[in-house]
């Protein structure tokens, strides 16, 4: 990973796991033959290799040594298994939430860019206070009250990416529900919208978003709402993340990746252009007045 990559430990993780089954693919060794030289089952090997599961030192050197690695490369597998140590501002929320959305909030944090498609829901990395805190006391009932602000938190620490000199990358197409579906009062989604032109108008360029208006009619993404992560090392492949009301999963398969970033696209490009799209949101702005 270059050193100007954005940091996060799940991502150093992902590629510490790629490399090491690229060592035992090139060996052409099972996972069952390491787990009898290393005692790593192949359970375990499978999480280290995905980068689900995180290694220790003592570890490491046991499938270096399977693997017959040279000095140069123990070192740098070394270093940067070391950088997967590290204490990410997401774990302190670890209780609240599933692994598969910790390892996404881990993505998310070491991404390049993000492309989202949100249907009837502004996207948690452009979301106000107010707007995510109406989102949160409206989902499932199982969201303790006290939970509530921590679970705010995370939303809010997750938009740091949006800032700094290496901010994240992020195109957005928002389905016309999206900006009309009160959430909170017509007040929460004044500040929500004005927060949405504001993010706009600001330098850099780095996050666009688009209107897809319901007069524009079926689309590709018609009913699927996604997310696909993009990162820097050409290592790293492209992840897609699809979300329910009580769920999520990160999918890495080439195929269905390839087809929803044509679709992302497609979708995008029959979007209402940057500037209709900036004065279709100020339109709403100014009819959520009359509320």
């Amino acid at each position: 990973m270059g050193d100007d990559a954005p940091i996060s430990s799940t991502v150093q993780a992902w590629e510490l796991g790629l490399r090491l089954r690229e060592h035992r693919e090139r060996l052409g060794f099972t996972a069952a033959a390491v787990g009898k030289t290393t005692g790593i089952g192949g359970t375990n090997l499978s999480a280290i290799e995905s980068g689900k599961r995180r290694l220790t030192a003592a570890k490491l050197r046991d499938l270096a040594d399977a693997y017959e690695l040279a000095e140069d490369e123990r070192a740098g597998l070394e270093a940067l298994r070391a950088q997967t140590e590290r204490r990410e501002w997401w774990y302190d929320y670890a209780r609240l939430y599933s692994d598969e959305f910790l390892r996404l909030l881990g993505l998310e944090a070491g991404a390049d860019k993000v492309f989202e498609y949100a249907p009837d829901i502004i996207p948690g990395l452009l979301q106000t206070a107010d707007y995510a805190r109406a989102v949160v006391r409206a989902g499932t009932p199982y969201i303790r009250p006290v939970d509530v602000g921590p679970r705010l938190e995370t939303r809010l620490a997750r938009q740091g990416r949006l800032a700094g000199d290496d901010p994240l990358r992020l195109d957005v197409v928002l389905g016309e529900a999206a900006l009309r579906q009160l959430v909170g009062d017509a007040g929460v989604m004044r500040r929500q919208l004005a927060h949405l032109l504001d993010v706009l108008d600001r330098k850099g360029g780095h996050v666009r978003v688009r209107v897809m208006p319901f007069a524009a009619g079926a689309h590709p993404l018609l009913g699927a709402a996604l997310k696909i992560l993009s990162f820097r090392s050409n290592r790293l492949g492209d992840l897609l993340y699809q979300e329910t009301a009580i769920s999520g999963v990160i999918i890495d398969k080439r195929q269905v990746i390839l087809e929803s970033t044509a679709s992302f696209a497609e979708t995008f490009d029959r979007a209402l252009d940057d500037r209709d799209s900036r004065g279709f949101i100020d339109a709403v702005y100014h009819e959520m007045e009359r509320f």
